[in-house]
């Protein structure tokens, strides 16, 4: 079999695969954790979960609304350890970097929270 042969049987097969594999997923439901590129990026939060970012020496957002029983989870993507608190009302120690800490928001009321490893990073937090 000469190179022109074994080329036009590669040119002849190689659509009918690709149509094979196009239509081999057809009707099937996504594996679990597959998606879109938009979707995967972030993970969509939870009913009643809520996340507070800190980074660049800032809680993001700075004030958050939740309801009671909501949980509000503090993630450190800043290049030092942080923490969340609320003196008497909860406190979550050094947060590592790359690190998180979760609060059960369980009583209505306004918190007003700093960052004890830098004070001057403040956030606010209502329970309705």
């Amino acid at each position: 079999m000469s190179f022109n042969s074994n080329m036009r049987s590669v040119i002849l097969v190689l659509p009918a695969l690709l149509l094979l594999a196009a239509c081999s997923g057809a009707g099937h439901a996504p594996a679990a954790g597959a998606g879109n590129a938009a979707s995967s990026s972030a993970p969509a939060a939870s009913p009643g979960a809520h996340v507070v970012t800190i980074n660049n020496f800032k809680f993001q957002p700075a004030d958050l609304t939740v309801k009671a029983g909501d949980t509000v989870e503090w993630k450190n993507e800043d290049i030092v350890p942080h923490s969340a608190t609320d003196k008497g009302v909860f406190d979550s120690g050094g947060i590592a970097k790359g690190g998180s800490w979760q609060w059960v928001a369980t009583k209505p009321g306004t918190y007003y929270y700093i960052c004890t490893l830098h004070p001057n990073m403040k956030g606010r937090l209502v329970v309705q």
